[in-house]
């Protein structure tokens, strides 16, 4: 049996634009029965489950029945839609014996069901720690194609990506997706997908699908998985230092070498992230404003309640995530292919928690997804096959990286004073060192190993102050 280990797993959005061989009237009923059967069974599915693990754990009625599976409840259900007025032969477009297709309620019970039913979640709603779980009329709708072959993405002679989604009986629907905004991630993701023919292990596997609802528009989800990187080329003892910016996003450096990624390479990225900013500001002033404005006035905002007001600004914010998190992947990327190509098998980051302080002097600013950055940062690492490991950030920024004395005065204020032309200021060592850029002499010390007991050592020679993390 392959290994399990050496394989990832993501997902891939794409929005459905049209269905192909039936109506979107025709389309749009089958979603909407199928997911409201659905939200019913998953719904008894829980109560079911809660019901016997009270009979079981609170009234001792160890020789009760059991739980009923889930693909009886499915036949159960059946019965009940039937006696609701709903008729045999509408019920069987679906499924031969049940309400729903096994392949969607297979789906729904590994990926969803499974995880709202385990015993330490009875104990917590019997204790009354949290509610009982309930599942929404508008639930994303799980196909399971894990064992289809051939691959159920195709690509038309027109380049066109085609879905056939087996959430009935045959003929199944068949999507076209939309690839007009996805990324060349995405499109190469689909075209491995489509290159797999058989669906087997050594490739690009899609899993299940998931169809979701938003903003009346449909959006498939593909869940698959590929193998690992092979990361023998990959050294432990190399490692990377990633260093959050004074005068650019991030700055990084290895141990082994002077090799770096910093102004050069940053510095484009960051002009963006400028921009981003400077709208973000002016735009969201500018729809405050409009919507102080009196009634009498053409662009008035106000005078239909408080969601009308927000609503341009709820839909800027979500423009704003966007552009950021595309900005988060561009430099995440020059992190991973800097680690690769210098054969680097650890990258260091700093550990969030002791960042409080440091963040408010930064390019990036407590306003940046710093959170997310590093998000992007281990899984594109682990994806690659390389180890990240966070640190301590305290005096990284004012440690000489070569002799390995902490210049404490080395302060923001300091920084702020001897800066030039929006660089950082150098880093000059009072014990006569060769002066550095500041953000790459931090970025050397993140990337030395055992770089927190170095420091924590050179503090106590030095009588100053370490500060350890705190504890969660």
């Amino acid at each position: 049996m392959p290994d399990k280990e050496k394989r990832l797993t993501k997902v891939a959005t794409f929005q459905i634009v049209k269905p192909v061989n039936m109506s979107w009237n025709d389309f749009g009923k089958i979603l909407r029965d199928v997911r409201y059967r659905l939200f019913r069974l998953a719904n008894i599915a829980v109560s079911e489950a809660y019901l016997n693990f009270h009979k079981k754990y609170r009234m001792g009625q160890t020789d009760s029945e059991g739980m009923h599976k889930v693909s009886t409840l499915d036949k159960i259900l059946r019965k009940t839609l039937i006696k609701e007025g709903v008729k045999e032969n509408e019920l069987s477009r679906y499924s031969r014996n049940g309400a729903v297709s096994g392949y969607i309620y297979g789906a729904f019970e590994k990926t969803k069901l499974n995880a709202v039913r385990s015993q330490s979640k009875w104990r917590d709603i019997i204790r009354g720690k949290v509610s009982l779980p309930v599942f929404k009329r508008d639930l994303a709708i799980p196909i399971n194609c894990s064992d289809h072959r051939p691959s159920m993405i195709e690509k038309t002679e027109s380049g066109e990506y085609e879905v056939n989604l087996r959430m009935c009986q045959k003929p199944y629907p068949r999507v076209l997706l939309s690839t007009a905004k996805i990324s060349d991630g995405q499109k190469a993701v689909l075209e491995r997908l489509v290159s797999n023919k058989s669906n087997s292990f050594t490739g690009y596997r899609h899993r299940f699908f998931e169809i979701k609802e938003k903003r009346v528009k449909w959006y498939l989800s593909v869940s698959y998985d590929f193998p690992k990187a092979d990361a023998t080329k990959l050294h432990a003892d190399i490692i990377v230092g990633v260093d959050l910016g004074w005068s650019v996003p991030l700055y990084a450096a290895i141990n082994n070498g002077a090799a770096r990624i910093g102004y050069k390479k940053m510095n484009p990225l960051g002009d963006s992230i400028k921009t981003l900013q400077r709208q973000t500001i002016a735009r969201r002033r500018s729809i405050q404003r409009a919507g102080a404005k009196d009634l009498s006035s053409p662009t008035a905002r106000s005078g239909h309640g408080r969601k009308r007001i927000l609503l341009p600004i709820e839909k800027l914010e979500g423009k704003i995530d966007n552009a950021y998190k595309t900005l988060n992947h561009q430099l995440s990327h020059c992190v991973i292919e800097f680690a690769k190509n210098h054969g680097a098998g650890v990258i260091q980051i700093e550990n969030l928690k002791g960042l409080a302080e440091e963040l408010s002097g930064t390019f990036i600013g407590q306003n940046w997804r710093y959170n997310q950055l590093q998000q992007f940062i281990k899984y594109k690492a682990k994806e690659a096959g390389i180890e990240v490991k966070e640190v301590n950030p305290c005096k990284t920024s004012r440690r000489c990286s070569q002799c390995g004395f902490i210049y404490d005065d080395f302060t923001f204020e300091y920084r702020q004073s001897h800066k030039k032309t929006g660089k950082s200021a150098m880093f000059e060592c009072p014990k006569g060192c060769k002066p550095l850029n500041s953000d790459y002499n931090a970025a050397k010390n993140i990337a030395t190993a055992d770089i927190e007991e170095k420091i924590r050592l050179q503090c106590k020679k030095q009588s100053i102050e370490y500060k350890e993390l705190p504890k969660d």
